[in-house]
């Protein structure tokens, strides 16, 4: 399949996961004949929106699509710097002034607010974030193809929902299930990479040892590893998933797989852990969510007061932005006893097309020595590929 129709991204239902969900090399994962009400699918894509704890979202709560089948192009090489199938003669733009939810002064002085929290103890990490909103016209999918271009991921993905479009370019796994085994890996520390790095083409998105990167050239990766900062940011998310995994794992499996290694994009490191473990027998896909949603890198810790603090700050709902995309697939033969595979993203760097609008957002974890200046620049930092492209 090396093109699609406009009447297959059109159709309700229509999704596309691509860069390596389920593990292995690149993959476009495509759903073009979405069926409603089946007895037992065999495969479901669809996303969680973000809970907020009043705030009512703009779209349904959760959404998914049943498949019997799905269409799956593997890329060759372990490369991310190719794209979906594309489409004919389909265009976007974008028009008016971009609508920006805080002034800068106006999210430092946010971050005052949430570093007076921390100094009180109410909470030890939050994650504040920025809306952005244009007008939008034409091909959510166009934009997604663009998007994925200029900045490849391994946990993108596509959704025509009919009234609105999710478009996801999150380079973070929430989780993901197969056989027996659970694994999560939480992202939290992020820095640009340095000027002469970033004009190199980059070709693989490589998961890298912290070891071997101080033999990189990149002084910026060097800062990052060696930020006591950054450290802690991590340290205190891998822990709270580490506790959201342990409530559906058999005792004595839990174990920190990875701690902090190094995930490179296009423009920007970051460093992230891995969490697994062996479920408990009889765990159905719905018990594994509520366990594990919403993901704590994009919340803080505790879990239920930051995100009580999140909406007071921010004040908007988040609607698929730290939520979740991925899929459940139903059985599958893997050595353990879950007969379904799962595998979810955390819905950073995605953008939202309803109403003649996209909304995009942006943020990251504070904590009681962040500096708010240097946390709106990694704000801005982190939404400026997607920004150029609208």
């Amino acid at each position: 399949m090396a093109k699609l129709s406009n009447n297959d991204i059109n159709r309700e239902g229509f999704a596309v996961l691509h860069g390596k969900w389920g593990g292995g090399n690149v993959r476009s994962v495509i759903g073009l004949n979405a069926k409603s009400e089946m007895r037992n699918p065999k495969f479901q894509i669809g996303y969680f929106a973000y809970p907020n704890p009043t705030l009512k979202n703009n779209i349904p709560d959760s959404r998914f699509y049943e498949f019997d089948e799905l269409k799956t192009i593997t890329h060759p090489r372990r490369r991310t710097n190719v794209c979906p199938p594309s489409v004919d003669g389909i265009s976007f733009e974008t028009s008016g002034k971009l609508e920006q939810s805080v002034t800068k002064s106006e999210y430092i002085k946010k971050i005052h607010q949430i570093k007076e929290l921390l100094a009180a103890g109410e909470i030890y990490q939050m994650c504040y974030c920025i809306r952005f909103r244009k007008k939008f016209i034409g091909s959510p999918y166009a934009l997604f193809l663009r998007l994925t271009e200029a900045n490849p991921t391994d946990f993108s993905a596509y959704l025509n929902c009919g009234d609105f479009q999710i478009i996801s370019n999150s380079p973070e796994r929430f989780f993901k299930v197969e056989g027996n085994k659970i694994i999560t890996q939480p992202i939290k520390g992020t820095i640009a990479k340095d000027s002469g790095i970033r004009k190199q083409k980059t070709e693989n998105l490589n998961r890298l040892n912290p070891e071997s990167c101080f033999l990189f050239p990149d002084k910026n990766l060097k800062k990052l590893l060696n930020s006591d900062k950054e450290r802690a940011e991590l340290d205190m998310i891998t822990d709270l998933e580490r506790n959201d995994v342990g409530k559906i794992c058999k005792y004595g499996t839990l174990r920190l797989a990875k701690e902090r290694e190094v995930l490179e994009l296009k423009n920007l490191w970051h460093t992230y852990s891995q969490v697994e473990g062996k479920l408990e027998s009889g765990l159905t896909p719905d018990q594994i969510i509520k366990a594990m949603f919403p993901g704590g890198s994009i919340t803080g810790c505790p879990k239920k007061r930051a995100m009580e603090y999140i909406e007071e700050l921010e004040g908007l709902p988040r609607n698929i932005f730290t939520g979740s995309v991925g899929y459940i697939q139903s059985g599958v033969r893997t050595p353990g006893e879950s007969g379904f595979q799962m595998d979810f993203n955390i819905a950073i760097r995605t953008a939202l097309v309803q109403n003649g609008y996209i909304e995009y957002w942006a943020g990251g974890g504070i904590v009681a020595d962040s500096e708010p200046e240097k946390e709106y620049e990694e704000c801005m930092l982190k939404a400026e590929k997607f920004l150029k492209l609208i």
